[in-house]
């Protein structure tokens, strides 16, 4: 048998080699890399694992669809833009204000869905024309929408990298609220000023609207109902029944149909099935592939140890590295089932609650780390295409803000512990 951590290696190094010299599409390179680690621990070609692997991510592969279905449906029947106009007029044409509403609708739609790509797909075609009108450029765009949307993801009740630690730790998901607003909101609020700093202080008056103010409520109709929905459900878990989040998606979008014309459809389906949707879900099909087969070598068991036996103070620059570069792979949930719940258990000295909280944070950070970028990536595809690199740098500073107060919630945990659970 074959040591866990050379396969790990080879792996690696394969995939590497697939995905840079040879430039095969990424999840070509997964599926190599899974199937030469199975063929060097003894395992072969292990079909039902590999099958049984593609459908570890399937929830969110829906949801991607749901979300671009719904997002394309927002663009081609005119909602978006009149969505901005609302969002203008309730901002006064004041920049600062009009950012403030449009990340707190990102932020938002984040908190309820607790998948920061499917918050950027859901939201980011409302908020690129009110960006744009207030004056970021297209890559500054997409900075904000998905630092918003990653933000919102980590903020309670639906922060699903903190519940899969939570599971794995056998701790209940419960009295992490606080915990996880001091991560998320001080880090959103400092996002809107940092966005904000150098635009005008008003809105150019070429960019205002011609809409009428009914018109231009009813473009966030098809949104409130989205949003509405997922809060009531949170409220009332015992009273309303969750559909899933795909299915409240396709439900919001149908609200809009009636302003849909004819040959708008072509477009929202294209849109949605190909292209980058497209290639971010055979991405997701192969990195579920990819834990699987880790969890079968026992390469995920070998980096738990590795994990566990880190000691203080390495352990901090290290969890900052390891948790986003793996979650880069496997994106920030996957990262937070391996990687997560061994550090977890390496603080377990302190407040668990407090690790969980902020271990899910600094996994957040990988929605911006390529090959996956899922919440980049998906920004830079709403915003009409511009490079992750220039996303990835306009993003940098809020994101290792946010990652800076993680940091600092592990390191001081015994001191605020009586005051965050």
């Amino acid at each position: 048998m074959i040591h866990p951590g050379i396969i790990f290696a080879v792996a690696v190094v394969v995939f590497l080699v697939s995905a840079f010299p040879l430039r095969w599409p990424l999840p070509v390179a997964f599926l190599i890399a899974a199937v030469v680690a199975a063929l060097l621990a003894g395992f072969g070609v292990p079909i039902r694992h590999l099958v049984e692997g593609g459908f570890g991510f399937f929830n969110l592969v829906l949801l991607l669809f749901a979300g671009t279905f719904f997002g394309q449906v927002m663009r081609q029947s005119g909602a978006a833009d009149a969505a901005a106009d609302g969002l203008e007029r309730l901002a006064g044409h004041r920049v600062w204000l009009l950012l403030t509403l449009v990340g707190a609708l990102l932020f938002a739609t984040g908190m309820f869905v607790g998948i920061a790509g499917i918050a950027v797909l859901a939201t980011g075609v409302f908020a690129v024309p009110a960006l744009q009108r207030a004056g970021l450029s297209a890559h500054q765009t997409a900075a904000f929408i998905a630092v918003l949307a990653t933000f919102g993801m980590v903020a309670p009740p639906m922060n699903i990298s903190a519940m899969v630690l939570a599971d794995g730790v056998n701790m209940p998901y419960s009295n992490v609220a606080r915990a996880l607003l001091a991560l998320s909101l001080p880090p959103a609020l400092f996002s809107v000023w940092y966005f904000a700093r150098r635009l005008p202080a008003r809105v150019p008056a070429a960019e205002t609207m011609a809409r009428s103010w009914p018109a231009s409520a009813a473009g966030l109709l098809p949104l409130a109902v989205v949003i509405g929905f997922w809060v009531a459900v949170r409220l009332f878990p015992e009273t309303i029944p969750d559909p899933s989040s795909a299915l409240v998606l396709v439900v919001g979008a149908l609200v809009a149909v009636p302003s849909m014309k004819r040959e708008g459809w072509r477009k929202v389906f294209r849109n949605s099935c190909s292209g980058v949707p497209l290639f971010l879900a055979a991405v997701l099909i192969t990195v579920g592939v990819v834990v699987q087969i880790m969890t079968l070598t026992g390469i995920r068991g070998w980096l738990v140890i590795q994990a566990m036996s880190l000691a203080s103070p390495w352990i901090y620059p290290s969890l900052f590295v390891s948790l986003p570069l793996f979650g880069g792979v496997l994106t920030s949930i996957g990262s937070s089932g391996v990687l997560g719940i061994p550090l977890a258990f390496a603080f377990i000295h302190q407040e668990m609650i407090l690790n969980v909280a902020a271990l899910s944070a600094v996994a957040s950070l990988a929605e911006f780390i390529p090959p996956t970028a899922i919440a980049a990536a998906l920004a830079s595809f709403v915003v009409g295409g511009t490079s992750i690199g220039k996303v990835f740098r306009a993003a940098l500073i809020p994101m290792l803000v946010m990652g800076g107060l993680a940091v600092l919630m592990l390191i001081f945990a015994a001191q605020i512990s009586q005051f965050l659970t």
